[in-house]
């Protein structure tokens, strides 16, 4: 496609360089409007389905955003899990600090209880084992939910950065462009040839067509282009952030839900440094959430104006393709 636009670009630009001396030699001539008309049919071919190239460019923009929409989704979801699963895990150390507050979590302690004490110390408390195991086993489940959903975005950011990988490299859309633009160019100086030689516009339609073009065609800009590369590019680098920050995220919440925290014996025995290792890693795990819902947000924002910027393009190259028609 590209190939035929260039040597059409060529053989009219040969025919621009020696246009002046057949003009001059007959300004009045019906070779002179023939000339333009193959011109204008010239241009027609070079500056076809510049909407379709944009168009492609929106639908990619159309399904990241979906993408993005369903990324972000999933990090609030984890957000909210991993919330949740905090909440639980503060009830669940109430509950163990009521139980292991009178040395019923100490087995040197227990020994040394006569019957009475051991059954105020240790056994009362002790009958809400059954409620720590039911609080643990929630928090076990939120948990997972958090991490499944942490991991899910990781999935829809690799998604998105390959996606807005295809589209940062725009180049033949820009040579596209910049073809069209050099044969409206050529257009131009036709045109002012034929107002010279008073070739009027009511008994020859090819001048007003000529002047319809320059108006539309010249308003697709390669500059508009180059802002979607530039969008592109930090939807990718976004979404390789997105991907980073899901890693770290599921791994943390994969740790924070071990059954070194989340089996009754062994929370029992915590100490208070892995007591708090374990907020750490949830309240890490839930900050990544967190992250997560921030670049999903910024990807949806640099989506919307990729798509509101090729909505611009395709109607002005739209408008450029119906004066050929």
């Amino acid at each position: 496609m590209y190939k035929k636009i260039f040597a059409i670009i060529a053989c009219f630009a040969t025919f621009e360089s020696f246009g002046d001396t057949v003009f001059v030699a007959d300004p009045g001539s019906e070779d002179l409007i023939q000339n333009a008309t193959e011109l204008f049919n010239a241009t027609k071919i070079v500056c076809s389905n510049i909407s379709d190239d944009i168009s492609k460019v929106s639908k990619v923009s159309k399904v990241n955003t979906a993408v993005t929409a369903v990324g972000t989704a999933a990090s609030g979801g984890a957000l909210v899990a991993g919330l949740k699963k905090s909440q639980e895990e503060k009830q669940i150390d109430e509950l163990i600090d009521k139980m292991c507050k009178d040395g019923g979590c100490n087995a040197e302690t227990v020994r040394a209880m006569d019957l009475d004490e051991f059954y105020t110390k240790v056994m009362v408390p002790f009958s809400e084992i059954a409620t720590l195991q039911e609080k643990l086993e929630r928090s076990k489940k939120l948990g997972n939910w958090r991490t499944g959903l942490m991991a899910g975005t990781i999935g829809t950011n690799l998604a998105s950065a390959i996606l807005s990988g295809v589209n940062t490299n725009q180049s033949d859309l820009i040579q596209h462009i910049e073809a069209c633009n050099s044969m409206i160019a050529s257009l131009s100086n036709v045109s002012a040839k034929l107002r010279a030689a008073g070739v009027s516009p009511i008994d020859n339609p090819i001048v007003n067509k000529i002047d319809s073009a320059r108006t539309w065609c010249t308003q697709i800009n390669t500059k508009d282009v180059e802002k979607i590369e530039n969008r592109m590019k930090g939807v990718m680098g976004t979404s390789i952030a997105g991907v980073v920050i899901g890693g770290v995220g599921t791994t943390t919440s994969a740790m924070a839900n071990s059954d070194k925290y989340m089996n009754t014996k062994n929370r029992l025995s915590l100490t208070d440094e892995e007591k708090t290792k374990e907020k750490r890693l949830n309240t890490t795990a839930n900050i990544m959430a967190g992250a997560n819902i921030g670049t999903g947000l910024v990807e949806t924002g640099l989506n919307i104006s990729l798509i509101t910027l090729t909505k611009k393009m395709m109607r002005q190259a739209e408008q450029c393709e119906d004066i050929f028609k």
